[in-house]
Order: structure tokens, then C-alpha cells, then sequence
């Protein structure tokens, strides 16, 4: 039996590695891509410094191979465009739909709303025209709907209350609210995967995690400088990228219907663990660190528990430490390349 699977938001970072994990999974998969952006082989979305030039961050070589590989398509397609996903979903006929199409958490609050809510209940009316019987459809939330915990409701539970803090967050509770009540009145079997602070190679700047790497790279290169970090004290939990490819591949395949499900580690990592791990995966004994003004209404404490993901089966393969220096390595490589290209 083929397995035919659906991505929304393909060639984002999460998208791009899920990609890639369903091709390894097995022979008999097929997978069609869908995003706002047109169909790129070499490149994430987004940008990184390379040599200190912005740059198309680009795929790690599994990543390249996988957008080349027969058994996937990708289609550049709105998700606000109901009657296109409608026949694009009949046209398909997958058995699995993974819904990764996000804004980001600093975007503007109108595109937010679009993108996270609009576009969710765009895509569950199109499944409900197609008339195509889905076996899932796993929406991609985060787990910053919960918002800023009190320290004795950590670990945070599937069944904490959401009380988020920025907009992002706001949109992607409305976003769960809305597909749960749609999907149950449509007879749409979904689970809803709340995804919490994730790292991997070839991550946006823009995250933690990855904007360390991107300074390290550069300190790497020229002998010197000073790591510039916002406070050391927040906690987080953070998750590799890869392992976030196979929780969800998991819930595609034994996930609850109905449920929602923390994908972390369980794990609560301070900043100052995350630079310490950070400088050491790069090879430096010591290193400058200058602490800047922390975010305003930032979440002191933050982690996730995962007592209901591991009751199916899963278990982290990626420690933070791999994580990171996986992640420079990547830096690396790609800044020697892109050197050699500006010398030539």
C-alpha cells in the first residue's frame, strides 16, 4: 500500500526535515509539498550570515537529496485559496496531512491571523470539499500557548490551561480551538502537536539557539570577538529538529484522535546551560559573553512534559549538545564554501 502524505508549509525549516524523514521511512511514500514560496532545491526560505554576508540559508545534503527525490512534488499554492487546495486534495488523495504552515513569531498581527488561524480553517473546509477521508491531519501548534506557568505547574501538561503572551502564540491556541471544533463537526480525525523551542542545523537566526551559532561562526573565523547573549537565567525546552520530524511522523501514525501532544525532550535548559553547550560544541575554552537587556515580558521558566508522546513510543535521539554542534558544523561547512565562492 502507497502512503501518501501531504505537506502545508513543505519548504520551512520543520517542513523540510519531516520531508525527509517520511523519504527515509519507507519505498511506498509519496509526498506533496505545498507553500507560499516557489520551489527551491538548495535553499531554506529563510536567511543566515555566511562570511558575514545575508545569504539563502542553505539545505544540508540529506535536505538537497530529499527535495530532488521522485517520490515528492511540490506545489507553490495559498492556503487562503480554498478552491485551488480543494482540487489539489482531490486531486492527491492523502492519507495523511501535516499542516506546518506558520507565520513567525515576530510577523505582524495581520499576518499572523491570516496565516495561523485563517489559513488552518481554510485547509480543513478545502479537506471537507474534496471529499477525500483523511486518516489524520496533524496541525502544528506550540507550546507557548501555555504562556508563563507558575513554577508548581511545571513540567506543563497537555491538559494546562493556554494563557499566552505574544500574538504568535495567541493565534496558534485560537488556531487549535477552531480546528478541534471544525474537525469534530466535520468528522475529521486530527491531533494537534504543540511544538516547543527547536534547534537543529540550518536554523532561523532569529531563534536562540540559532543566532548563537551564527555568532560563534563568526568568532570561529576571525580569532576573536564576544558572544552577545539577552539574561542567562529563562529556562527553556529545547527539541532538535530531527526528533520533531519523527514525533510527528509518530502521531501521523498512532497519535489519539482528539488529543493534543507536547513535542519537547521534558527537559527545562537554562540560557546559561545553552551558551555554555553552545561554546563548547564550537571548540572554544573560554569566550567572551556580554549580557544585554533581557525581552520584555519574557516567560521565566518554560518546559514541557512528555508523559503522554513517550507512551507512544518516543524517545529523544538528539541531545542539545549534538544539537548545537551539529548546528556549527553546519555553519562551517557552509561559510568555507560560501568563502571560496567570494574568493573565486
Amino acid at each position: 500500500m502507497t502512503n501518501r502524505f501531504l505537506i502545508t508549509g513543505a519548504q520551512g525549516f520543520v517542513g523540510r526535515y519531516t520531508l525527509a524523514a517520511l523519504l527515509q521511512a519507507g519505498r511506498e511514500v509519496h509526498v506533496l509539498g505545498l507553500g507560499r514560496s516557489k520551489a527551491s532545491y538548495e535553499h531554506f526560505t529563510h536567511e543566515v550570515t555566511l562570511v558575514d554576508v545575508r545569504v539563502p540559508a542553505p539545505l544540508p545534503e540529506n535536505l538537497r537529496v530529499a527535495a530532488q527525490d521522485l517520490r515528492y512534488r511540490y506545489v507553490q499554492l495559498n492556503l487562503l485559496d480554498r478552491e485551488a487546495m480543494t482540487s489539489c486534495i482531490r486531486g492527491f488523495e492523502p492519507n495523511v496531512i501535516f499542516h506546518l504552515a506558520s507565520g513567525l513569531r515576530d510577523d505582524p498581527a495581520d499576518y499572523l491571523i491570516r496565516t495561523n488561524i485563517q489559513g488552518t480553517v481554510d485547509l480543513i473546509e478545502a479537506i471537507r470539499s474534496s471529499g477525500v477521508l483523511v486518516t489524520k491531519v496533524v496541525f502544528a501548534s506550540s507550546g507557548g500557548i501555555y504562556g508563563s506557568p507558575i513554577d508548581n505547574c511545571l513540567p506543563l501538561s497537555e491538559d494546562t490551561r493556554g494563557d499566552p503572551v505574544d500574538l504568535y502564540s495567541a493565534t496558534k491556541l485560537a488556531a487549535e480551538h477552531l480546528s478541534r471544533i471544525l474537525c469534530g463537526k466535520y468528522g475529521i480525525p486530527a491531533v494537534w502537536a504543540r511544538i516547543f523551542n527547536i534547534v537543529g542545523p540550518g536554523q532561523d537566526e532569529r531563534h536562540l539557539c540559532g543566532q548563537l551559532i551564527s555568532q560563534l561562526a563568526v568568532i570561529s573565523r576571525r580569532k576573536a570577538g564576544a558572544l552577545h547573549v539577552c539574561g542567562l537565567d529563562t529556562t527553556r525546552d529545547y527539541i532538535d529538529v530531527r526528533d520533531t520530524a519523527q514525533a510527528l511522523i509518530l502521531l501521523a501514525g498512532k497519535g489519539v484522535i482528539g488529543k493534543a501532544y507536547n513535542v519537547s525532550t521534558g527537559e527545562e535548559r537554562s540560557v546559561r546551560s545553552v551558551v555554555d553547550a553552545a561554546i563548547e560544541g564550537a571548540g572554544f575554552a573560554n569566550l567572551p559573553i556580554e549580557i544585554g537587556r533581557p525581552r520584555d515580558h519574557d516567560i521565566p521558566r518554560h518546559v514541557g512534559s512528555i508523559a503522554r508522546l513517550k507512551a507512544l513510543g518516543f524517545a529523544p535521539r538528539f541531545s542539545l549538545q549534538q544539537s548545537l554542534k551539529d548546528s556549527f558544523s553546519y555553519y562551517c561547512h557552509y561559510s568555507d564554501k560560501c568563502a571560496c565562492k567570494t574568493e573565486t
